[in-house]
């Protein structure tokens, strides 16, 4: 009977695990809330109020499946609620895959968890947001299953599989929390080295037998049935990585982490709390560290400390392992979740301080833990809802651009036989508060910032239909390309002069800047 199955899963579930699960929840309302219940569209959304996701051509071959838990529609609220879910059930594998045993340990998982950038910064593109996250829980139960059983490693393969065919930054959650339970294994747990390399043989088991499942999929999509892979993020060259791209991809992973971690140094912008707060966390990890070796004197194993020293220098290549993988890959803020492995490594050193009679240094440890990571969520939180508080007036401005550019049409003599629409140039919508202070007090969230999402005619035409209910069609390139030749284009004024809008036939022309 149901009631059974409630009962017996309710005596399985630990009290940390709860504490984790519903602090997601609510952290993640308090963080998320207003994205969720308003509507907030980006570049990528005008193409998606109703899209199935099935984006093979990018080689996410399971993005549509999981986004479609939603429907195909762009719904913020059922969006919102399914990814919230998915993060709670994210914070809980963290938990379980690091036996956290503190309730304040899970509360910390939980709030790093769901305000992280990325995670904002996937809900900008709300519309794919709950198969995104679903691949991020999919990836880090992935190492759960390969650590937990002997044959667990076959169904992280799929797992992990399944995850990198959502989003290919998958694979560096997986690699990156791989190895973080690697180190605490090694500096925390302090396990045998025989069982240590046996975790470590099935983890890499994983990840071969999974990459090798994605690729086997992308082979047969790509050959088999003749698809052509897009060249986005270098997706159509693969493993051409050559000796050469080397020294240039290294500088790109320090200049990424770098941009991470202190936007305002690596962009030469006045300092926030976030370049602090991160100067002050990092230095924390790094002394809890040299506490933790001393304590548990893992430097008795020689070969496992400089197993562990090997990660940990590894580490920036695996957050940016992508640009090891195509020659013309690019990181932006939703492809790092992998990065919170470093809060989340605090998380699990303050988890592992004696809870009695601690002595002075391990209770300031304790203390300034709280205190760092405290701080760091409250700003993770009001970083996703600056960056929210820009797309608002972004769409505020980009929709009243619309209904002026609509009213400007409805007035000319020939608007009767109007059938398409011919967009050249962009319009300057410029204001210091979007260009400038909102850039210079958040990290860079792709999706979310700038003045106006008009990027392309098709933009103007979705607006227009979708939105100001005016049906037109996008004139083709090469209709513009021929209305700009003629004389009558040449002399027209710029926006928003009144012979900016013109109708050549039945195509309406707006001439921009």
């Amino acid at each position: 009977m149901p009631e059974q199955l409630f009962s017996l899963l309710k005596s399985k579930i630990k009290t940390e695990w709860r504490y984790a699960f519903f602090s997601a929840i609510i952290i993640g309302l308090i963080t998320h809330l207003f994205v969720f219940t308003n509507r907030l569209p980006n570049h990528d959304s005008l193409y998606n109020i109703y899209n199935s996701q099935a984006k093979v051509k990018s080689g996410r071959f399971f993005l549509g499946p999981a986004s479609g838990i939603s429907s195909y529609f762009d719904l913020p609220w059922v969006i919102g609620v399914v990814s919230l879910f998915a993060l709670a059930l994210t914070t809980v594998a963290i938990v379980i895959l690091f036996n956290i045993k503190k309730r304040s340990s899970a509360i910390l998982i939980a709030g790093i968890v769901v305000t992280f950038p990325s995670v904002s910064a996937t809900f900008s593109y709300l519309f794919t947001a709950d198969g995104y996250i679903i691949g991020m829980f999919l990836a880090i139960t992935a190492v759960i299953c390969a650590i937990s059983w002997r044959y667990g490693f076959l169904i992280g393969a799929l797992l992990m599989g399944l995850a990198v065919g959502i989003y290919q930054a998958n694979l560096s959650t997986f690699l990156a929390y791989s190895a973080l339970w690697i180190i605490y294994q090694i500096i925390v747990v302090r396990i045998p080295s025989a069982s240590l390399w046996k975790h470590i043989s099935k983890l890499l088991l994983t990840s071969a037998i999974g990459m090798g499942l994605y690729y086997i999929v992308f082979k047969i999509y790509s050959s088999l049935l003749g698809g052509h892979i897009t060249p986005y993020q270098g997706l159509d060259k693969v493993g051409s990585v050559s000796m050469s791209d080397i020294p240039t991809r290294l500088l790109q992973v320090r200049e990424q982490l770098e941009l991470f971690f202190f936007p305002s140094i690596a962009s030469s912008i006045p300092l926030t709390l976030y370049d602090y707060i991160n100067v002050i966390l990092l230095t924390v990890v790094l002394l809890a560290t040299l506490w933790f070796i001393s304590k548990n004197k893992v430097y008795t194993t020689i070969d496992q400390l400089a197993l562990a020293l090997l990660i940990c220098c590894v580490m920036p290549f695996v957050y940016f392992i992508v640009y090891f993988i195509s020659p013309d890959a690019f990181y932006h803020m939703l492809m790092v979740f992998s990065i919170s492995s470093i809060y989340v490594y605090l998380v699990i050193l303050y988890d592992n301080l004696p809870a009695i009679t601690p002595n002075l240094l391990e209770k300031s440890m304790a203390w300034v833990t709280i205190a760092t990571l405290g701080i760091m969520i409250w700003n993770f939180n009001v970083i996703a809802n600056i960056t929210y508080f820009n797309m608002e007036l972004r769409y505020e401005k980009t929709l009243a651009l619309s209904n002026r550019l609509l009213d400007r049409i409805e007035q000319l003599d020939d608007y009767n036989q109007v059938e398409e629409i011919a967009v050249t140039g962009r319009v300057n919508l410029g204001s210091k508060l979007l260009s400038e202070t909102i850039p210079q007090r958040t990290p860079n969230m792709i999706g979310s910032t700038g003045e106006t999402f008009l990027r392309e005619p098709a933009h103007y035409k979705i607006m227009l239909e979708d939105f100001l209910g005016k049906r037109i069609q996008t004139a083709s390139p090469e209709r513009i390309e021929e209305i700009q030749q003629t004389e009558t284009f040449k002399l027209m004024p710029i926006w928003p002069a009144k012979d900016s809008v013109k109708v050549f036939d039945n195509t309406v022309i707006v001439k921009f800047n």
